[in-house]
């Protein structure tokens, strides 16, 4: 009960800073708004350098696999290679799809 209680406290305490903090700042509807919009713009750079990263990698892997198509075409089927090829396009041109449509 007593662990409970300190969690308690320290959340409290924890939320009563964060207002005095705020209520020292100049909280506009601007900076509230960029304040918000920061975490959006960090996972908007991390789902664009995913979405390069895979799409060179599955390039990468369309050329190995028509490598091993070469060899033994009945191993590595043709749509395999034609699928990863396809896919690594779309992904690595999808970050680039806001300055197309612009």
């Amino acid at each position: 009960m007593k662990k409970h209680l300190i969690s308690l406290f320290l959340i409290w305490q924890g939320f009563l800073n964060q207002s005095c903090y705020a209520s020292k700042q100049d909280q506009s509807l601007a900076t509230l708004a960029d304040s918000m919009m920061e975490p959006i713009t960090l996972f908007s750079g991390l789902i664009n350098t995913a979405c390069y990263l895979l799409g060179g990698s599955f390039i990468f892997a369309s050329l190995i696999k028509y490598l091993e198509h070469r060899r033994s075409p009945l191993m590595v089927s043709i749509s395999t290679v034609i699928f990863l090829l396809i896919a690594g396009i779309i992904l690595i041109l999808l970050p680039m799809l806001e300055f197309i449509i612009k």
